[in-house]
């Protein structure tokens, strides 16, 4: 089921202010002469109506979260209502597919992260949209890399204790918010580089996840920080490593999967806006430059950092096509390495 919630709306003020940035874009666009006049005259009309940024995921998910804090500050900028849509479904498949076949005009975009835009083409056969060609990469807004946690009750205090309990018992189990998530993958590459067999029990969302986990039904997961922070404050859970290359500054304390002898398990969750391909690159360049400005803002980035999230340094288009190809490549060459698969 689709939800759509509006962010923002026009008032005689945002009218205003948009027709006065219409007619300077247009002044610009006359000197900048005829080579770029149609793609400049694009982003000088946009936009014409509400733009929607699809979640390709539930309500009030980290993703989402992300998405409404993008949403408010462009409607503001644009002069134009934005519109959240969340299209859950078939792990993120059904809303990332919708925007890459949307009108390449600006007015449908999508908040993707590395699980929509890297590693479920790479997982998934036949492969359900080319990450490439099928979008333009316009903005990236944060990344965030996952803890390992287990049970404050299990008695594990560090990854050692965790390895060894599964050598002994071999019943080591992990859960993750879904199949082809970086958690699975992070769980598969542990299990893989230990040598220790772990059984991966996919979950809809950290939520049921993490109820299990505090339970005793699993043995440990690889989760988002801000999924898993609550519950280090209450004691309930215990982080015992970090997947990023070097300590994080929100947890100083957790030792990283690289420190611990086990480099292949790094891996970093990425937040960032597409747009269909085809769409104009004066406009991919409007919304490319207005979100890095908002990422910028100390309010936005005092809110991303609430969840743990590292604000992107370079929000740029060129800065963040190029990381994303990267990282499709990276994360078809760990699928295949691996030999992990959606089952």
């Amino acid at each position: 089921m689709n939800r759509r919630t509006t962010v923002g709306c026009r008032t005689k003020g945002d009218i205003m202010n948009r027709t006065i940035r219409n007619i300077v874009a247009r002044l610009a666009s006359a000197a900048l002469l005829l080579p770029l006049g149609a793609g400049v005259a694009s982003a000088a009309d946009y936009p014409t109506k509400p733009v929607v940024l699809t979640v390709a995921g539930p309500p009030a998910g980290g993703t989402d979260t992300i998405a409404r804090i993008v949403s408010a500050e462009l409607s503001q900028a644009l002069g134009q209502s934005m519109v959240v849509e969340n299209r859950a479904g078939a792990g993120g498949i059904i809303g990332t597919k919708a925007v890459a076949g949307a009108a390449a005009d600006g007015h449908t975009l999508l908040m993707g992260h590395v699980a929509t835009n890297a590693i479920v083409p790479a997982l998934i056969k036949p492969r359900p949209y080319d990450p490439i060609a099928d979008f333009v990469a316009v903005a990236m807004v944060g990344s965030a890399p996952d803890l390992l946690v287990v049970s404050a009750k299990s008695g594990i205090h560090n990854l050692a204790d965790l390895l060894a309990k599964g050598k002994a018992t071999g019943n080591l189990s992990y859960g993750s918010p879904g199949v082809g998530l970086p958690q699975h993958i992070a769980g598969f590459a542990l299990a893989q580089a230990s040598g220790v067999p772990m059984q991966h029990v996919p979950y809809r969302g950290s939520a049921p996840a993490i109820t299990d986990l505090i339970g005793g039904q699993i043995s440990m997961m690889f989760v988002t920080p801000g999924a898993a922070v609550p519950y280090l404050k209450s004691g309930q859970l215990k982080a015992i490593a970090i997947t990023s290359p070097k300590r994080s500054r929100f947890f100083p304390q957790v030792p990283t999967v690289g420190e611990l002898g086990f480099a292949s398990v790094e891996e970093i969750g990425w937040f960032g806006v597409f747009a269909p391909a085809g769409t104009p690159p004066a406009v991919v360049q409007a919304l490319s430059t207005e979100i890095g400005r908002a990422v910028h803002k100390p309010a936005v980035r005092a809110r991303l950092e609430a969840m743990y999230l590292e604000p992107a340094a370079d929000s740029s288009s060129s800065t963040f096509s190029a990381f994303v190809r990267t990282e499709v490549g990276k994360w078809a060459d760990v699928v295949r390495t691996l030999g992990v698969s959606a089952e």
